[in-house]
């Protein structure tokens, strides 16, 4: 090999070795600090904010279940009753006190109508926490395998970026000594730099998706909320708080930094068939759920307003005391009482007496009964329209998921065929071209243009992966439980 000959075959051999690092791209090592999707979903379950309050609202309809099974409170009375409009002495010179003790008993069953329809309630927000859990869940894996994505992008613009820059430092002696077109050079130089004005736009698409990430699993800072809470004067007077609350929520999300997703993608399951899959969908769909369990809390309101048709009782007693005797009772020693006590004469002893009342309401009247069977028809025609609705939305689910799962076969094979033929294909293509610049039969942008092919058949082969795993999540989302 003569002096002339090395420095052509070393810019060839650099060439060949960009071609096989981008073919070898998906198959890097991992990180030494890769976060699972699995870590991830772990964190978003528990730090959600949404999830949290979901989980506090079933919690209050269990105590509005407890709370429902109690009686009305009593009601207790004190009268004092005809007083002297001279006398200041309310209690001894009044013709009575009255203490009266009352209480209404809701009979038939319908405390425990109440309490039962509270319970179906809780269970509708049970179904409605599983399906922000469903939702979540599809956004942390579609954001993951984005991040991944972006990852791989950029993993592959820096090589490229190395290798292309080892390229140009041995181009520049062939420059100096009029071996290589000066044009060459300027060429590869602005190649170059296009791959690092790519590699920026990468790390900005790859810093909003880590954020989208991070709010999706980052613990709250509760302290923050009360530092917004202040009024406006406070809020002028004690501004540096303010910020300090404002720092505190940027440093828990900032602690979630960096999120490293695996080199590898997640491994799928084999796909079940569409069969099974509409089955798991109709009975485990979070939504589906919560229309079925709508339906049970019509009929729950139904047996309350067909309770309200039985009577309520309501018991009193009553203990009245005489201070001056009993003057209130008819005949002629009372009527000397009431003599006597006009002349300031004193009056009899301290007597006692009580009185016992009980009453019942009449819902069943034909003037107050509409009141309970207009209700209960009311949550009927209600009932007809939700399962209209939830035959609408299985209609509408099944056909989402026989697409998503022609999408998942469709991208499953074009990944297949990415991997198997197109991608070797443009990397023979690339090496080719390498061949015909080496015997100076073809110019150098013939080479770039050949691995700018190549860079985006390798760019299509992750987009296919990618979709695939969307699509699987999607359909995941859909049936309402995870497949993996």
């Amino acid at each position: 090999m003569t002096q002339r000959q090395f420095p052509l075959n070393r810019a060839v051999a650099i060439c060949i070795r960009i071609i096989w690092l981008v073919i070898g791209m998906v198959s890097a090592s991992a990180p030494a600090f890769s976060q699972s999707v699995d870590s991830l979903l772990h964190e978003a379950f528990r730090n959600n904010p949404q999830l949290q309050s979901a989980g506090y609202k079933t919690d209050a309809a269990e105590s509005r279940a407890t709370a429902a099974r109690a009686l009305p409170a009593p009601t207790l009375g004190i009268e004092f009753s005809q007083i002297p409009t001279g006398s200041t002495n309310i209690v001894n010179e009044a013709i009575s006190n009255n203490f009266s003790l009352s209480q209404m008993f809701m009979l038939g069953g319908k405390l425990s109508a109440m309490s039962e329809m509270e319970t179906v309630k809780g269970s509708m927000l049970e179904h409605t926490q599983a399906s922000l859990e469903t939702q979540l869940r599809a956004k942390v894996k579609m954001n993951y395998i984005q991040l991944w994505r972006l990852d791989r992008q950029i993993e592959l613009q820096q090589r490229t970026i190395r290798l292309l820059e080892e390229l140009a430092a041995s181009l520049q002696s062939r420059v100096a000594t009029n071996r290589t077109r000066t044009a060459d050079a300027l060429t590869l130089q602005s190649e170059i730099e296009s791959e690092r004005a790519r590699l920026d736009e990468l790390t900005a698409k790859r810093m909003n998706a880590q954020n989208t990430l991070a709010s999706l699993c980052a613990p709250q800072a509760t302290t923050v909320s009360a530092g917004m809470r202040m009024d406006d004067g406070a809020a002028r007077g004690n501004g540096s708080e303010q910020r300090g609350s404002v720092r505190a929520l940027l440093d828990v999300y900032n602690a979630g930094y960096p999120i490293t997703p695996d080199s590898a993608l997640p491994a799928l399951p084999p796909m079940l068939s569409e069969e099974e899959l509409a089955g798991t969908l109709l009975d485990f769909n979070p939504s589906l759920q919560t229309m079925e369990h709508m339906k049970l809390m019509n009929d729950a309101e139904i047996k309350v307003a067909h309770k309200e048709l039985i009577p309520d009782v309501m018991l009193q007693a009553m203990i009245m005391r005489m201070p001056n005797g009993m003057i209130l009772t008819s005949g002629q020693r009372s009527v000397l009482e009431i003599q006597e006590s006009n002349m300031g004469m004193p009056m009899g002893k301290t007597e006692w007496m009580y009185s016992l009342m009980a009453s019942i309401t009449l819902p069943f009247v034909p003037w107050s009964s509409e009141r309970s069977s207009a209700k209960a028809d009311e949550m009927r025609s209600m009932n007809l329209s939700v399962d209209a609705e939830q035959r609408a939305m299985q209609r509408e689910m099944l056909s989402s998921l026989r697409s998503s799962m022609n999408t998942y076969r469709m991208q499953d094979s074009l990944a297949r065929r990415y991997a198997e033929r197109v991608v070797p294909l443009a990397h023979d293509a690339a090496r080719a071209q390498m061949v015909a610049y080496q015997t100076g039969q073809t110019p150098l942008q013939s080479v770039i243009d050949a691995y700018r092919m190549e860079l985006m058949k390798q760019d299509d082969f992750l987009m296919a992966l990618m979709n695939k795993q969307m699509a699987f999540i999607e359909i995941e989302m859909m049936v309402g439980v995870p497949l993996q």
